[in-house]
């Protein structure tokens, strides 16, 4: 059992990736970090070094995950989701606890959103309940996967519409690849849009779900294009500040050209609002072109490719969906934040999986890729078992 650990399994190309990503991360962090260092009265320097720590302490966790036995996760899968949807929850009622709105939960120094929890929590729900449960019936698909997941969508419009349509996203495709029977996937379809509509009525006639309103406006702001000489001055300044994100984004992805401006020689990393976080992907480009820019994409398609590949190799249901869950899941998110970077997508506010600047996001999806690695290790271990018996 020892000689296991000392060999590094799981597929080489993801353990590259996620290398190759934590390595943009910390350059990436240092050199658009120099707004903030300003209005936090501190240095680059220390974003350096405070980015360095999140990808030690997100590759621990990584490794704590890849090592984590598989018999694990199928037992702790139904908790970890009940302690997700509690935390959904105590951001609506806590409020003494909450920071920024009501998206986050502080917990001593530590700000914790929920709603990235509630991501990986639903892929391993899922896995273990389509590998444990016979869904042949409509009422056992209500009670078991119906039921869950609307109740988890719904807390989690309280935080983040965007991380809600990430989590039904991946959801749907979870159901589709589990052959889950296509007229229960319209019934869901149907429920689903009956909810939204009463749940946009209730937030019209109470306000219950800020967040909506949030999104609703960055939509209609991103299809609507309004008239601009009939404004006002005060009219065209409020006009401005509220499309100043994307509009800084396209300018810095402009400036970037084919070859970029080179490592730390951004103009727009000081007007860029979150260059660091949400627009992480539109600095990479402006410093490091349009080359930089397709490396980035190259790395999350060639990762999704290999969970793909792992995930015919599975012999079972639970981490077929453990393996293409996730790895959608973080190829999803990726592919959101770099389409509302170059002005494809309305803002969402969705981070850069394992490269925007650390925190309780980063350590989640840090756990997801270290989930994909130890499905991959015990496949591989179970191959040289084999092989050594035939051997002997």
């Amino acid at each position: 059992m020892a000689k296991r650990f000392r060999k590094l399994h799981g597929d080489p190309i993801i353990w590259l990736v996620v290398l190759l990503l934590a390595m943009i991360s910390i350059v990436a962090v240092y050199s658009s970090s120099s707004a903030l260092a300003y209005k936090n009265d501190t240095t680059t320097s220390a974003y350096l070094l405070k980015q360095s720590v999140f990808v030690i302490i997100g590759f621990a966790f990584l490794l704590a995950c890849y090592i984590f036995p598989l018999k694990g996760y199928r037992l702790l899968s139904l908790p970890i989701f009940a302690i997700a949807v509690g935390c959904l929850g105590y951001v609506i009622w806590g409020g003494q606890e909450l920071n920024e709105g009501i998206r986050w939960i502080k917990i001593w120094k530590i700000t914790f959103q929920p709603s990235e929890l509630a991501k990986i929590a639903v892929v391993l729900y899922l896995a273990r309940i389509l590998e444990a449960k016979s869904i042949k019936t409509f009422k056992a698909y209500a009670i078991w996967i119906l039921a869950p997941l609307g109740i988890t969508c719904v807390l989690s419009l309280y935080g983040s519409v965007s991380a809600t349509l990430i989590i039904c996203l991946t959801a749907f495709v979870i159901l589709i690849c589990a052959g889950i029977k296509w007229r229960y996937i319209w019934y869901t379809i149907g429920i689903a849009a009956v909810a939204v509509t009463i749940i946009f009525t209730i937030n019209k006639l109470t306000g219950e779900f800020n967040r909506i309103e949030t999104f609703t406006a960055r939509i209609e702001r991103f299809f609507v294009k309004e008239d601009l000489s009939a404004m006002t001055a005060e009219e065209l300044k409020n006009h401005k500040d509220k499309n100043l994100q994307s509009d800084q984004a396209k300018e810095a992805i402009q400036l970037g050209g084919f070859f970029g401006r080179g490592p730390g020689n951004s103009l727009k990393k000081d007007t860029l609002p979150h260059p660091y976080s949400d627009f992480i992907f539109a600095l990479i480009v402006e410093e490091m072109g349009l080359m930089g820019g397709m490396a980035v994409i190259l790395l999350y398609l060639w990762f999704f490719s290999r969970c793909i590949a792992i995930a015919r190799s599975c012999s079972r249901t639970d981490t077929t969906i453990m393996v293409l869950g996730l790895g959608f899941l973080i190829t999803l998110q990726a592919f959101i934040h770099i389409l509302v970077n170059v002005g494809i997508f309305p803002v969402t506010g969705q981070t850069l999986p394992l490269v925007s600047l650390g925190g309780t996001s980063y350590v989640i999806m840090s756990c997801a890729f270290g989930i994909i690695l130890s499905v991959n290790r015990t496949i591989e271990i179970k191959y040289e078992d084999k092989e050594t018996v035939k051997n002997e």
